[in-house]
């Protein structure tokens, strides 16, 4: 399974990259004190928690479809 291989690590990617691009935002807001830092921290960090959902629901539905072709 190459493609679930290669979705995992594409979405684990993407996950981590908003997430470090949410904590550095956040650390230059900190350190500035500009409120378009924070607003950007919180929409990557509501971008990485969608992501987060949709490889669950990607991980979930596959194993389902997988079950009934394979069945």
């Amino acid at each position: 399974m190459v493609i679930v291989k290669a979705l995992r690590w594409g979405m684990g990617g993407a996950i981590a990259l908003m997430g470090g691009l949410s904590i550095a935002s956040f650390g230059i807001f900190i350190a500035t004190d500009i409120q378009l830092w924070l607003r950007r921290s919180r929409m990557l960090r509501q971008w990485a928690f969608v992501l987060v959902l949709l490889w669950f629901n990607l991980e979930i539905w596959g194993s389902v479809v997988h079950t009934l072709l394979t069945w």
